[in-house]
């Protein structure tokens, strides 16, 4: 009975009271891709980072004050591979997970890579803002949050294909 309760008590979710925001800095990602990696708390905010520099923008999220994800959009040279912009891209090594959406015999959507705190994928875009430039989106979930690599891996699917909506490539 003890072990019982303690799986129903381990499995509940975290206790929010606040709304998941729609909107990322002016990108839409579903709430469901976000909750997964929200921790507990009263209050939630959406922060743009600084003025854009060298093709970087960013936006973070806080509960209570404190950063819990962050995500970044940068403009890459082209020809730049996933792995590569992976270098720069926080909660991410080289050896970290690769999925390519769909079928990966077929590339339908591009790929990204994620672990349980970060995730990096190339966003395709019909008509870029930089035509001669590579955009890649990432996410970071900070301390504050709730690591969580399947999270990440279905969050960082979407807000690609958000972003690649998005006047970055329109």
């Amino acid at each position: 009975m003890v072990l019982g309760l303690c799986v129903s008590a381990c499995s509940s979710p975290p206790d929010r009271e606040y709304e998941i925001p729609e909107s990322l800095c002016g990108v839409t990602v579903p709430a469901d891709r976000l909750e997964p990696l929200l921790p507990a708390g009263k209050e939630i905010s959406v922060r743009p980072g600084a003025a854009e520099i060298d093709g970087i923008e960013r936006c973070r999220l806080h509960v209570d004050g404190d950063e819990v994800l962050s995500f970044t959009t940068e403009w890459w040279e082209a020809g730049t591979g996933l792995r590569e912009a992976a270098t720069s891209a926080a909660g991410l090594s080289g050896h970290d997970s690769i999925g390519l959406g769909g079928d990966e015999k077929v590339r339908e959507e591009p790929p990204y890579m994620y672990s349980k705190t970060g995730a990096l994928a190339e966003v395709s875009c019909a008509k870029p803002r930089k035509a001669d430039q590579e955009l890649f989106a990432s996410a970071r979930v900070s301390d504050a949050g709730r690591p969580d690599e399947a999270a990440m891996k279905k969050l960082i699917a979407a807000y690609a294909e958000a972003v690649g909506k998005s006047g970055e490539c329109t």
